[in-house]
């Protein structure tokens, strides 16, 4: 912890001339962790207020990025498909990794606050939707605060008072670094997350597909991509099988949002594909997602490749 310490607390003032790497803010976020633990001092650490800071803000200047993808008790994170809706997802921004984190969620408050005080409880709407089950058992009628981030959270707790706001009967739930990071704030409750296990799922995204990735961990063998597909919008229904058999591809995992055209109800899908047995090379896994997108073109079907790895 004391590493990670330390890179929080160096300047962002200095000139660095390690690429930087953009997150959802402030330091002391799940996304912050999940990026030094797979980036450590090899990249220059640059807080964002939202996953969408994160992804618009890549350029030549800021070519990493790390967003939460999905959760093992919560499920999908809605606001990263959203963003990988958008046009510059697969044209000027990609997919270019992954990275898992296990998740400790802790219940922290201003210090000397005891739970029965507590009437209000802030956090990320993930992080809120992973611990139900503590705040039925042990908080019910507390009112529930969606904020930004974890960290932003813990952070609005040291506010002075104001209107709908008593900081001595409010809580937030995040990691307990951040009692480390911001000083009058402990950690009341911890292991407050639903289940045994807890995980979370990170992209890590890039400017471009030619910026080499600078892991510190390096990441699992096992090939995938992104793609996403667009149905004709002058259908009525969609026959999924008909992309699923024109890939002909293993898949790992299909999700959907309401697409951003004019078109009612008209949904875009995103197809993870991986690479049976990891075992090619890059080139030829390539080669692989490049065959498979003809394939969908000669189906009638749009599709983008959003990431590959």
């Amino acid at each position: 912890m004391s590493n990670t310490l330390s890179v929080l607390a160096s300047s962002s003032d200095e000139v660095q001339e390690l690429p930087a790497l953009t997150f959802l803010g402030p330091p002391g976020t799940y996304s912050h962790q999940a990026a030094f633990d797979a980036f450590g001092d090899s990249v220059h650490y640059v807080a964002k207020q939202t996953i969408a800071g994160v992804f618009e803000s890549l350029s030549s200047e800021l070519p990493f990025g790390i967003i939460p993808q999905e959760n093992s008790t919560n499920g999908s994170v809605i606001e990263t498909y959203n963003l990988l809706r958008s046009e510059f997802v697969g044209r000027d921004s990609f997919v270019r990794g992954e990275t898992n984190l296990p998740i400790e969620h802790s219940l922290v408050v201003r210090q000397n606050v005891k739970i029965e005080d507590i009437e209000h409880v802030f956090s990320h709407e993930q992080a809120l939707g992973q611990c139900k089950a503590f705040l039925k058992e042990f908080l019910p009628r507390a009112s529930l605060v969606p904020k930004d981030s974890t960290a932003s959270a813990a952070r609005a707790l040291l506010n002075p008072p104001s209107d709908g706001f008593d900081p001595l009967k409010s809580a937030a739930i995040c990691s307990t670094v951040v009692t480390s990071l911001f000083p009058g704030l402990e950690a009341l409750r911890t292991g407050i997350q639903d289940g045994e296990s807890n995980v979370t799922r990170f992209y890590i995204v890039s400017y471009g597909v030619d910026v080499r990735v600078p892991w510190q961990t390096p990441p699992t063998d096992q090939k995938r991509a992104l793609i996403r597909l667009l149905p004709d919008r002058d259908s009525v229904a969609w026959d999924s099988s008909r992309a699923i058999k024109a890939l002909n591809i293993p898949i790992s995992r299909i999700d959907r949002r309401p697409s951003l055209s004019s078109a009612t109800f008209h949904d875009v899908y995103f197809f993870e594909v991986y690479a049976e047995g990891g075992k090619e090379s890059d080139v030829a896994w390539f080669d692989c997602v490049d065959q498979a997108v003809e394939r969908l073109r000669q189906a009638g079907l749009e599709s983008t490749v959003l990431g590959i790895w």
